[in-house]
């Protein structure tokens, strides 16, 4: 099973990179160095101003 979804991924990202017109490792580097880490900062944004927010309106809500 883990090896069918690996051969899967790797599948869809060498018809990314044919889409493309770049290579596999290209379309790697672009996903996971580039693109995942900066999903997880916006991510760690999201969550550090939603909690504010919560933070917010609990004191507003505290009599």
């Amino acid at each position: 099973m883990v090896n069918y979804l690996f051969y899967l991924c790797v599948d869809i990202l060498v018809w990314i990179a044919e889409l493309t017109g770049t290579t596999y490792e290209l379309v790697n580097i672009v996903i996971f160095v580039i693109g995942y880490p900066l999903f997880v900062i916006l991510l760690l944004f999201v969550i550090y101003f939603q909690n504010k927010k919560i933070n917010r309106l609990e004191n507003k809500f505290d009599l």
